[in-house]
């Protein structure tokens, strides 16, 4: 059962929780989704709002989901999950039921701007993000070039900004 927690007393490190632990993108409707493991992105605040940043390659099937839908959820798992995360990072939607694979339950968080966001009942905490803006890497805007190493195959990643509506902890 998920309460919903106040971004003010949330106690997490998101650098553990981004890039060590890894987390769930999904985007999509409860009928057509797509889920997808990231270990880059951010969170702070933009604009006057908390918000989260994701990162998602054109390449990736969830990315058609994002370009789609009016926000996306990260949902973080506990460390007994961790080869479910794996799997899903090494995994394509497009060729089977990541779901089905996983034995991820789907689970449902009501929006105001459209359909239900999906998230997972395994999921210790959850954000529920309204996308906000989107914009596009581009090889131009490196000023470091070691940043250009993360490209051999200039796969830029599309960045996903989302305004958090709630944040929800599995109880």
């Amino acid at each position: 059962m998920y309460v919903e927690v106040a971004a003010d007393v949330l106690e997490m490190n998101p650098f553990t929780a981004i890039g060590k632990d890894g987390f769930l993108i999904t985007a999509g409707s409860p009928e057509h989704f797509n889920v997808m493991t990231a270990s880059w992105g951010a969170m702070g605040v933009l604009w006057g709002r908390n918000m989260v940043t994701v990162f998602v390659r054109g390449s990736r099937h969830t990315h058609k989901f994002l370009e789609e839908s009016d926000g996306f959820t990260c949902s973080f798992l506990g460390s007994d999950m961790k080869d479910t995360l794996l799997w899903c990072g090494q995994h394509s939607g497009r060729d089977g039921d990541k779901i089905a694979a996983t034995g991820l339950q789907p689970d449902y968080i009501p929006t105001d701007s459209g359909p239900d966001r999906v998230t997972f009942r395994q999921a210790s905490l959850v954000f529920s993000c309204t996308k906000a803006s989107v914009m596009q890497i581009e090889k131009s805007q490196f000023v470091l070039p070691e940043i250009e190493e993360h490209y051999g195959d200039e796969d830029y990643h599309t960045v996903y900004v989302g305004f958090i509506d709630k944040i929800l902890a599995n109880q």
